[in-house]
């Protein structure tokens, strides 16, 4: 599998919590960055089956529609294009409308993945969403409406009064839209408003041991709704797994366009620009050869968060014997991890602590 992920960095305003590449109040850009979007695919020397194209950000709903069916496109017409590839946009509820909706439909947009992060008006306008609770009903009634089946809602876990029940009652009003939930803790970044609030006692956040055991409540409940568990924090219905973000985690091919975009292509990794200057210059932030040393811990790392799990052979490929690793019989004997064949997988009762266990490993 190949993919190909598209970075749209415009906002119209930038969440508490963020430090992805995004900017707000910038709609002015549009054109230009654009223009150089479509440069840069078109010059792009790599040629692939594409399977799956993932348009992220930032708030790609935010921009003109019109420059979106310009982007797919121009892939189209560089790239041959698989007459069954998934093609996600990311959207949030308050730039999304029914019209807009039928023509992302329209261009081949087939699934959505919507930022509701929240069902609660004060955690949301203290986060610094734009969107409110019925905002949300209203476009996923909209979505419906306009044909779409392969709905994503994005969920934050750990957020400021957050309790099991309303987790669960989230889960129960959206499960009669959505076909797949991805449920993140959040992250207090560093030079975020967030960091901020924190350390001004502005935003209490709930203790970790809190968070966590919300997560595993919410898990089992997530499955006992008919969502699999296909990743630490992803789960879908069958059929409706993103193929795009599995192709990321098994460490498939893929080509990032945009500012900060990301690319995997044959062992070697890059990044472009952080800023809209240093894009439009053509500049990458890094660019690497992976070594074998780099290759067994992204292994470990991206497919230890799925339930499929890392195979020791692939580790062995690239002379690293896990067997070797204390920390691994450790895990082994406390259950933590268990064996399928060659499979080594995490004991979901376990997910929690996926971090302390991937680095122990590596």
């Amino acid at each position: 599998m190949s993919g190909i992920y598209v970075h749209i960095p415009f906002c119209e305003s930038k969440c508490v919590y963020c430090a992805f590449s995004s900017f707000a109040g910038q709609l002015d850009k549009q054109q230009g960055y654009f223009e150089k979007l479509k440069e840069e695919i078109l010059s792009s020397k790599f040629t692939f089956k594409v399977d799956s194209i993932f348009i992220g950000g930032g708030t790609p709903s935010a921009v003109d529609k019109n420059f979106i069916a310009e982007i797919l496109s121009v892939i189209k017409s560089k790239f041959e294009v698989n007459e069954k590839v998934e093609i996600t946009i990311e959207a949030n509820p308050n730039s999304l409308d029914r019209k807009k909706l039928e023509f992302y439909k329209s261009i081949g947009v087939n699934r959505l993945s919507i930022g509701v992060q929240s069902l609660e008006n004060k955690t949301l306008k203290k986060l610094g969403r734009l969107h409110n609770k019925a905002q949300v009903f209203k476009v996923l009634k909209e979505a419906k409406g306009a044909g779409f089946k392969n709905i994503n809602c994005d969920l934050l876990l750990g957020l400021e009064n957050e309790s099991y029940n309303f987790l669960k009652k989230e889960i129960n009003l959206l499960k009669k839209y959505a076909t797949h939930f991805s449920c993140y803790m959040l992250q207090v970044e560093d030079d975020t408003p967030l960091k901020r609030m924190v350390l001004k006692g502005l935003v209490k956040l709930p203790p970790d041991e809190k968070t966590i055991e919300n997560y595993r409540k919410l898990t089992k409940f997530l499955q006992k709704k008919g969502f699999f568990q296909y990743e630490i924090s992803n789960f879908a219905k069958k059929g409706y797994v993103c193929q795009h973000n599995l192709n990321y985690w098994k460490r498939k091919n893929y080509l990032g366009f945009g500012l900060g975009a990301h690319s995997f292509m044959e062992e070697k990794r890059w990044a472009n620009g952080l800023s809209f200057d240093k894009y439009f210059k053509g500049e990458k932030s890094f660019e690497e050869t992976l070594t074998d040393r780099q290759k067994v811990e992204e292994i470990i790392m991206l497919g230890m968060r799925c339930y499929e799990g890392i195979d020791k052979r692939e580790l062995l490929r690239y002379g690293y014997n896990i067997e070797e690793n204390a920390d691994y019989k450790k895990f082994l004997e406390q259950k933590v991890l268990f064996l399928e064949g060659d499979k080594i997988k995490i004991n979901p009762k376990f997910y929690g602590a996926s971090n302390l266990v991937i680095e122990r490993l590596i």
